[in-house]
């Protein structure tokens, strides 16, 4: 592949303007409760680590993670260690909460989501109020306090770090909040060994830290990589192209419009081909 040459030129990609739109996305999914990962809606029930599921009418924790279902042959302990996952009913206050964000009132909404934390510890409704609270301060632009909340979830539930939904949330918050250092290794580490999906994710990931580090050239790399290498990955590849084109445009590289040529003619649904034909 010929060496990308150029240098000095302005800069497209603004890391301020990107965090701004990572706020705004946050805040609109938010609302419309399309990225926390809550469960379906069902009865008080504790899933076995075979599959299996218990219902019941009532569930309780006790503070050393212990589950007591009351079932209709009478009430159950589960050890903690013994279940995969414990579920209470969600709780009113939850969409209160959702609800409260969506109007901008936002400590109130946090106030809500912390006491949710609080009295669902160990019943999953935990970890979803610490999601949508750390969806709320990235909607607020409060990008370290996301990330705050976010290793708190790690921290009481390690079991999360193979739940791509939190991983990549969590990542992203990193990336906005320029925590360069903490990511890094994360993003090696699925590029080496995570699924194709995931490494193809981290590597645009990689590019958009090595953008904001300045590091144009390398950025282009892999982003140029990410949409020859997997392009049989259609959720990464639209925005892939998309980042090349942006990168060699600053390079001052005659092929930028080749890729959002060939992101208008493979991919002409994403969004990111809307932007793109505007620069053809």
């Amino acid at each position: 592949m010929t060496r990308i040459a150029g240098k000095g030129i302005p800069m497209i990609h603004n890391e301020k303007k990107y965090c701004r739109s990572i706020g705004r996305f946050a805040g609109a999914l938010l609302v419309a409760g399309l990225l926390l990962p809550v469960p379906s809606a069902v009865a008080q029930v504790v899933i076995l680590p075979n599959g299996n599921r218990i219902e019941g009418s009532d569930i309780r924790a006790q503070r050393n993670g212990d589950i007591i279902l009351t079932t209709p042959a009478g009430q159950r302990t589960f050890a903690r260690g013994t279940y995969a996952k414990a579920i209470a009913a969600k709780p009113p206050a939850f969409d209160q909460a959702r609800a409260l964000a969506g109007q901008g009132k936002h400590d109130e909404a946090i106030g809500m989501l912390e006491k949710i934390a609080t009295d669902f510890r160990f019943l999953d409704w935990d970890n979803n109020a610490l999601m949508a609270i750390g969806q709320i301060q990235t909607s607020r632009g409060n990008h370290k306090d996301a990330v705050d909340v976010y290793e708190r979830l790690l921290r009481q539930s390690p079991e999360l770090k193979d739940d791509g939904t939190v991983q990549w949330t969590y990542r992203g918050a990193l990336l906005a909040a320029g925590l360069h250092e903490k990511l890094a290794p994360m993003l090696e580490e699925a590029i080496k060994s995570g699924s194709r999906a995931d490494a193809a994710k981290a590597q645009v990931m990689r590019g958009d830290v090595r953008l904001a580090q300045g590091q144009v050239e390398t950025a282009a790399m892999d982003y140029l990589r990410t949409a020859i290498l997997f392009e049989s990955e259609a959720a990464v590849v639209p925005e892939a192209l998309f980042k090349a084109g942006q990168a060699l445009d600053r390079l001052r590289d005659p092929r930028a419009k080749d890729m959002y040529r060939r992101l208008v003619q493979n991919f002409p649904q994403s969004t990111f081909a809307q932007e793109a034909r505007s620069k053809l």
